[in-house]
């Protein structure tokens, strides 16, 4: 169950498409789970502190005397006002404007940005549940514009646990292209062997996602090592993990992974077997 009674919403406004309107409230969908730390002068472990100082003016500055610059040239800025701001056509636009519907595997995840969930405010319930019910029903995802803390974003509206959940986007020219990696080329192509057996061995070790068993273990560890420090107790450290396996060809690794790794039983394995057309890799004595 998703509660936010102790959260503040960060946003409140409307989705609209066609002619209908819903209006609603911003939560985070996510919350990091940091562990944050303080510099200190290395002397007497005094906090450092960050000052808005003015090099030639040498003093801090008030908020009041701090305003906003784009550099357009080495040295030399123009000023933007809160006025210009608002002057923008997106800065009062209060709605999550719905341009079209689609699937939702058409956006590759590298565009993926922030998540929120939207609340509905009151009144707006029944369109809301019925906007969820839709969007689950189809399949889809509304492709939307919204404009959060003074910046158009594009986004995603899906559906998690009965919630609508608005995913930013990132633009196009946003996302770098690999173009400019030394990747391989065409003439480094896989034998048939080495891909059968780099199937095979994935097919092993394939399951179904289940993000509830994975924990933070360095978040755990750190905290952990800071409370027995508080303590007093004495740190002890890790021995250093074991050394890789000696590998003198992909297919050797190949051939070993397998090895490791527990063949499904029965049926399954020779449905896998078929289905990859693998044979079942002979055992490699270790050098």
């Amino acid at each position: 169950m998703i509660v936010f009674g102790y959260m503040k919403a960060i946003w409140n406004g409307s989705i609209s498409f066609a002619l209908i309107s819903i209006g609603v409230r911003l939560y985070p969908a996510i919350q990091r789970k940091e562990i944050s730390f303080r510099l200190l002068h290395k002397a007497d472990n005094s906090p450092i502190e960050y000052r808005r100082h003015c090099p030639r003016d040498n003093r801090d500055l008030p908020l009041e005397e701090i305003v906003r610059g784009y550099e357009y040239r080495k040295r030399k800025f123009v000023v933007l006002s809160e006025e210009d701001f608002r002057s923008l056509p997106q800065f009062a636009s209060k709605a999550i404007n719905v341009e079209c519907f689609i699937d939702r595997d058409q956006v590759a995840p590298i565009y993926f940005d922030k998540a929120y969930y939207l609340e509905p405010e009151e009144g707006s319930e029944r369109p809301y549940a019925l906007l969820a019910a839709a969007i689950r029903e189809t399949g889809k995802a509304a492709l939307a514009r919204v404009t959060l803390k003074q910046r158009q974003h594009l986004a995603i509206l899906g559906v998690r646990e009965n919630a609508l959940l608005l995913n930013t986007l990132l633009y196009h020219d946003e996302v770098t292209a690999p173009s400019e990696l030394n990747l391989p080329g065409p003439a480094v192509k896989p034998s048939r062997e080495e891909l059968s057996l780099a199937r095979e061995l994935i097919n092993r070790f394939s399951r179904k996602f289940a993000p509830e068993e994975y924990k933070d273990t360095y978040r755990e560890s750190l905290m952990g090592l800071i409370n027995a420090k508080i303590e007093g107790r004495e740190i002890k450290v890790a021995p250093p993990g074991p050394a890789g396996p000696k590998v003198v060809s992909l297919m050797e690794a190949l051939k070993r992974s397998l090895e490791k790794q527990e063949a499904p039983a029965g049926k399954n394995k020779k449905a896998g077997m078929k289905k990859h057309g693998a044979a079942a890799p002979k055992k490699v004595a270790a050098p």
